[in-house]
């Protein structure tokens, strides 16, 4: 008979050296998380300071960033069978090492088409995140613990977008943007390095030996995981409207400054980090995590409501507001130890892969409804349409749960 593991249901409280190897496995996959939100966002502030040297217009930069989304989008599935095909680990680390020097490639373009072709390039490199992240940290960590680990794993990303901006642009102060940009890439480099050395850390569920079963694209086809597909999609529907209008719709509604708008939209994303940490423990010790969904979303939609209706003075809309963020925090660790369950043994991959393509669906398509919205006034229609995509979502939850 074999040794019980230390991760076995069988063998009781996790030992010292399960929670010393979920540590180590954290240590490598939330800094590459945190790095590849870092690379999503260090190439808009410094357009002004790009277009100084490389003659390119606000649709040839607008085409990068496109390119570097839409390679992403295109290949997150195909690397999501990749990685239960060959493993996680190196696809991980080789994406990672791609994506960074991708970046110092844009450091060191001398034409547009450079930067169109490097930026597509860190899309590849992008692809390979949310697939082997997951994976990683499904087959990885222990149990008692996959709450609190995906909690810490969004949790690094939402850092990465943080840290961003305001790191390129005082790097590019202290010299330029080039070495923003090179030394950046850099880090991507290093950090994969050290990936590479400390790999044994890192694994994976995939089948292996002549017991490997083939791998059959119809898994996606799984109602559970097309209604999350769908949850994806008008879950950063929602949140691109908030993210892009709501400063704009809150100085129109409260004739208030861009500042404190400004600020509100901040406390918002603060807010979310909050709910994320404090969903990782209610993941682990809450077992029904269709209900965290289906009332963290209908709480935020009741409150984004709220604020929609006019209602409310500025104040208790700013606190609404922020509620609203922190109730949507809660979701994300409960939400993906609900998906892993959906997810049959050695799928994890490309399940995530899959479905975490819709945060990309919704991103490329929700602003020009919102924009269209804008034009056509009233302000208030961008709380609308956000409510309206959150309560959406609380009802894709129960689809789910009763099929």
């Amino acid at each position: 008979m074999p040794p019980i593991s230390a991760r076995d249901p069988r063998a009781g409280m996790a030992s010292p050296s399960a929670a010393a190897g979920d540590v180590r496995t954290l240590s490598l996959v939330c800094p590459a998380h945190f790095l590849s939100h870092f690379y999503q966002l260090a190439l808009p502030p410094l357009f002004p300071l790009i277009r100084g040297d490389i003659a390119l217009d606000f649709v040839e930069f607008g085409a990068a960033i496109g390119a570097y989304h839409i390679a992403t989008a295109a290949l997150q599935t195909p690397v999501g069978f990749l990685v239960d095909r060959i493993g996680a680990r190196w696809v991980l680390i080789g994406g990672l090492f791609l994506n960074g020097l991708a970046f110092v490639a844009v450091g060191m373009a001398e034409f547009y088409w450079h930067i169109l072709a490097a930026a597509a390039l860190a899309g590849v490199g992008n692809s390979v995140f949310h697939p082997a992240d997951f994976a990683i940290l499904s087959s990885s960590i222990d149990e008692r613990r996959m709450g609190r680990a995906f909690s810490a794993h969004s949790l690094s990303g939402s850092l990465g977008f943080a840290a961003a901006p305001v790191t390129v642009l005082f790097v590019a102060a202290a010299w330029d943007w080039r070495s923003a940009l090179i030394a950046s890439g850099l880090a991507g480099i290093a950090f994969a390095a050290a990936m590479a050395a400390a790999s044994g850390a890192l694994r994976d569920d995939r089948p292996r030996g002549a017991g490997r079963a083939p791998f059959d694209p119809k898994i996606l086809l799984d109602a559970r995981i097309l209604a999350f597909f769908g949850f994806f999609a008008l879950s950063a529907a929602a949140g691109s409207g908030l993210s892009a209008f709501s400063v704009v719709a809150f100085i129109d509604l409260y004739d208030t400054s861009q500042e404190l708008a400004g600020g509100m939209l901040t406390a918002f994303y603060v807010l979310i980090g909050a709910g994320v940490a404090a969903g990782g423990i209610v993941a682990d010790r809450w077992g029904r995590h269709d209900a965290v969904l289906g009332v963290s979303y209908a709480v935020s939609a009741l409150l984004l409501v709220g604020i929609a209706t006019e209602w409310l003075p500025f104040w208790l809309a700013a606190a609404a507001f922020g509620a609203a963020g922190l109730s949507r925090g809660i979701v994300n660790p409960s939400r993906d130890v609900l998906l892993r369950s959906y997810a049959p043994p050695g799928a994890t991959g490309a399940v995530f892969g899959f479905v975490t393509t819709g945060f990309n669906v919704g991103l490329g398509a929700a602003p020009v409804l919102y924009g269209w919205a804008m034009d056509a006034g009233p302000a208030s229609s961008v709380f609308w349409i956000a409510a309206m995509f959150t309560a959406l979502t609380v009802g894709i939850v129960f689809l789910a749960r009763r099929r």
